[in-house]
């Protein structure tokens, strides 16, 4: 069949379209088109990209290319110009090798990221003019790493090489290395080597061990080709980052004990973290403003102070509003410390806070005080004062001084406050009780202080305190070993035989004598006595006999009998004597 001449002219243009990119790609590479081979890699990048499918490990910072050594079990991911621009990876072998389309096997032995790319950008450039290659790490391998010196968990760990010694050192202070009979949970699971965990959550918890001054600055990192030193502090200084390595396969880190004798420099203030560090030769102030974590927002960075040891004065610094030095880095002497001032109050402005009035008065709610000026009076007025139900006498303050407690915590605090206590062993129950059961009530006297505003009573408030005005209650429960337990009406000026009285009087087995009013507020117990009258909101409780075991009574009994028969006996001596 002949074709037309437009019909011809067609066909070169489609046969051209097809064969350029391929003679292109010819070219670049130096090879030829080959479908096996490129089915090969098809199938070794989906074998390579399953390894992606793993559980991650959680990073604490971007890898630095420069100083992040290769080593076997990192995943790598590159892309070439030309024909095929799909990513492709590649993994390094236990031989510290790998093995790359149009390289063959290359060895990565000492390499740093940034080296394997710059070599392999000129391996390209020296072939084909017109071919470049981007290669980035993946994922990182998981190395093994021995941790020695002042720590609290010495031993072998298994951690990301992508991480560095300073989130190595922190982790490591994590309790949950520990399982409970004194063992590494974690360390029996995966034969003697400990794994850190994948949840987030679990690499929150602390366990208070901190690095000291001498220790953040004298890390002693041990690789296998050679040793540094990781100065923790100062590769927070832009440039120093290499101070604080990424961890290799073999290394052998150990934090030294603390050296008392080392001079220290420090920077203190309006700062985010007040900090203290160990000297050494050529610290400058760059080093202490990293340290300190940024300014706070009360910081006055106009009056940033730098004070030299050994007579050297003082110095003001200029610092932006990034913290960074400007000008001159000025170097340290041994004791040198920089000082951030807190910014002054303008204009005359006075501080205010709220505090939050409740119960028997007009306008229960919130009242807007000066701290430590406005009086409880003024807080009442401020509320429209009170109701004529209000009951000054159970009426309070509190002042919360703490957070939620656990009982663990509660019971803590009262034995730790017992330690040193010189109180009888006995009282250990009742000052735990008091200590488990105590308010954060302010102690005044709510009736004093509203009856004479210029008392001692009538006390300063502070944001966040709570005025509660109680209301008067109108009766009186009565309760324990009487007939008709139960609440009594109230009534002006009685005693606690009288509401006993009211109640049906005392029941069998009562013992009147021990019988005692609780006060409504404070609830402290209070014997009955001729100037004690039952007040609004107060109780009344009648006990029964102590439950006393019977072995003990003929014990206390045998007792009284001996002590009797001594007297006797004694008595008839002495008249014998006399005769």
């Amino acid at each position: 069949m002949r074709l037309s001449a437009s019909q011809s002219r067609g066909a070169i243009v489609c046969l051209i379209v097809l064969l350029v990119p391929a003679l292109a790609f010819a070219q670049g590479s130096g090879s030829t088109f080959d479908m096996d081979r490129m089915g090969a890699s098809s199938r070794s990048q989906t074998s390579l990209s399953s390894l992606l499918t793993a559980e991650q490990l959680p990073t604490d910072d971007v890898v630095d290319p420069a100083v992040y050594f290769l080593g076997p079990g990192d995943i790598l991911s590159y892309q070439t110009t030309g024909l095929d621009f799909s990513e492709k990876m590649t993994i390094v072998t236990p031989e510290n090798t790998i093995m790359m389309e149009r390289t063959g096997v290359f060895s990565v032995a000492g390499m740093t990221l940034k080296g394997l790319r710059d070599t392999l950008q000129s391996l390209m450039k020296s072939r084909s003019a017109n071919v470049e290659i981007f290669i980035t790490l993946r994922r990182a391998r998981l190395v093994y790493v021995a941790l020695r010196g002042n720590v609290t968990y010495p031993g072998t760990y298994a951690v990301p090489a992508s991480m560095r010694v300073s989130t190595f050192l922190t982790l490591m202070r994590q309790p949950w290395l520990m399982s409970k009979d004194g063992g590494s949970a974690e360390m029996a699971k995966n034969g003697g080597v400990n794994a850190i965990p994948t949840k987030a959550q679990e690499l929150t918890r602390s366990s208070g061990y901190m690095l000291g001054p001498y220790a953040m600055r004298n890390v002693s990192v041990r690789h296998k080709n050679g040793s540094s030193t990781a100065d923790l502090p100062k590769a927070r200084v832009e440039g120093f980052s290499y101070l604080d390595p990424h961890v290799r396969e073999g290394d052998e880190i150990t934090v030294p004990f603390e050296d008392r004798n080392v001079h220290t420099i420090s920077i203190s203030g309006s700062v985010a973290t007040p900090t203290t560090l160990a000297y050494k030769v050529g610290d400058k102030v760059s080093l202490l403003l990293a340290a300190a974590g940024g300014p706070t927002d009360d910081a006055d960075l106009t009056r940033v102070t730098l004070v030299q040891s050994a007579g050297g004065g003082k110095q003001m610094l200029t610092v932006d509003s990034n913290f960074h030095i400007v000008g001159q880095d000025v170097e340290l002497q041994p004791g040198s410390t920089i000082i951030v001032e807190r910014k002054a109050e303008t204009g005359g402005t006075q501080a205010q806070g709220v505090i939050q009035v409740y119960g028997e008065v007009s306008s229960p709610g919130a009242v807007v005080i000066v701290p430590g000026v406005t009086r409880l009076s003024e807080a009442v007025a401020g509320v429209g004062g009170l109701t004529s139900g209000a009951s000054l006498a159970l009426s309070y303050v509190v002042r919360p001084d703490r957070g939620p407690v656990t009982l663990t915590q509660q019971r803590d605090d009262a034995y730790r406050n017992f330690q040193y206590s010189d109180l009888t062993l006995e009282d250990t129950t009742r000052y735990h009780i008091d200590q488990k059961y105590r308010l954060p009530y302010v102690s005044c006297d709510m009736v004093k202080a509203l009856r004479d505003t210029a008392s001692a009573e009538n006390i300063a408030l502070f944001p966040g305190d709570i005025v509660v005005i109680q209301p008067t209650p109108d009766r009186v429960y009565v309760y324990g070993q009487v007939l008709r337990p139960g609440y009594v009406p109230f009534s002006p000026k009685k005693r606690l035989s009288w509401y006993v009285e009211r109640a049906g009087g005392y029941a069998t087995g009562a013992e009147d004598d021990r019988a005692r009013i609780v006060k409504g507020r404070s609830k402290v117990w209070v014997e009955d006595d001729d100037d004690v009258f039952v007040e609004p909101g107060d109780e009344i409780y009648v006990p029964r006999p102590p439950d006393i075991p019977v072995g003990t009574q003929i014990q206390t009994y045998a007792i009284i009998a001996s002590i009797i028969t001594s007297v006797v006996a004694l008595t008839a001596t002495m008249i014998s004597i006399l005769r």
